[in-house]
């Protein structure tokens, strides 16, 4: 499975380090990769910053791929930015988000990576 990553911007690489947490738990089959067989990450970035460009980013990041001769199976929306609208003020509605993502991309978007504390 081909996984692409939608981490926030102010978190990434700043309090989870090069996004450990979703690398290894795609790696061992953890939290929101525990469905897949196997799931290879062929990309992560980031939502853009506050208010976030999530669409825009992931538009770009597809089209990179298959000019790689890669297809993306699913994107995920990071736990990081779960969290940043659970216990930050982040403005972007997941689900919304989600929703656009899959109308616009015909790709399955799941909320959430990793399983463990931001």
């Amino acid at each position: 499975m081909n996984i692409g990553i939608v981490a926030c911007e102010k978190m990434m690489d700043r309090i989870c380090l090069g996004c450990l947490k979703c690398l290894n738990s795609a790696k061992e089959g953890l939290g929101m990769f525990s469905d897949y067989e196997k799931a290879d990450v062929l990309f992560i970035t980031s939502c853009g910053d506050c208010p976030g460009f999530i669409v825009n980013k992931v538009g770009l990041m597809l089209r990179e791929a298959k000019n790689y001769g890669a297809e993306i199976d699913v994107i995920h929306i990071g736990t990081c930015i779960i969290s940043a609208t659970k216990i930050g003020k982040c403005p972007i509605n997941v689900d919304e988000t989600k929703a656009k993502l899959e109308e616009k991309f015909k790709k399955k978007v799941v909320l959430g990576t990793h399983p463990y504390p931001p």
